[in-house]
């Protein structure tokens, strides 16, 4: 019986629309997400602590990255702008994830598997800056997960960036936030290798370092 019932669960789930089905995950694996996250939490501060000798101050996130040849594959791509603001001790370092690919149309156990390991980073504040694709970030952004960049940054940068935001009514909250921009050929972008042409940025609520989050999102929007 209970074999039928996961069956029939699953057949339902298929015919939900990518934003339903983030919504369901979240209204039916939320505590034992935030259980995980609590585990991990402990693991990644123990592993750190005491193996690396090194301290996470910020972290960047990069989803479904489609680039050949990328640059950008360890902290140390982030040595001299963390230098540049001021943090200069070797021990401080960028908590860089790159290598999660997920389709939120997909019911696969590995799209579930990193839709939780996901939701467990930024459960555990472990982003800051957040890349992907346009529909990724808008499903993020529609269930809380990233700020409205109109709290953060400059209102005339973000009027620059006018036709490239990213706007998507937050479910949780009701209102209607720029929850990221349209990066097309960006120059910063590009010279880390995590996308061909387009991707699209956003800041995670529960920020680590907003400071700092907030002077790399300006790096890359003035970024020539």
């Amino acid at each position: 019986m209970e074999k039928e019932d996961r069956i029939r669960q699953k057949e339902q789930r298929k015919e939900l629309s990518p934003a339903e089905k983030w919504q369901y995950f979240i209204d039916y694996y939320l505590w034992i997400t935030i259980g995980v996250a609590a585990g991990i939490a402990v693991v990644i501060f123990l592993i750190v602590h005491f193996a690396t000798k090194t301290s996470f101050v910020m972290g960047v996130m990069a989803v479904n990255t489609d680039g050949e040849q990328i640059e950008a594959t360890s902290s140390d791509y982030f040595t001299d702008f963390l230098r540049e603001h001021g943090v200069t001790s070797k021990r401080d370092v960028v908590n860089l994830n790159y290598t999660i690919w997920i389709d939120p149309n997909s019911d696969s156990d590995v799209d579930s598997t990193n839709l939780s390991t996901i939701q467990v980073l930024f459960m555990t504040r472990s982003v800051d800056v957040f890349f992907s694709d346009e529909e990724f970030l808008k499903l993020m952004g529609g269930t809380d997960y990233l700020v409205n960049l109109r709290d953060y940054m400059p209102e005339e940068l973000l009027d620059r960036y006018e036709d490239q935001q990213i706007k998507v009514l937050n479910t949780m909250t009701g209102e209607t936030i720029v929850a990221g921009i349209r990066l097309e050929d960006n120059v910063w972008v590009q010279k880390t290798g995590w996308y061909e042409h387009t991707a699209a940025v956003g800041l995670a609520d529960g920020m680590k370092n907003p400071e700092l989050a907030v002077a790399l999102l300006e790096e890359i929007l003035n970024a020539e």
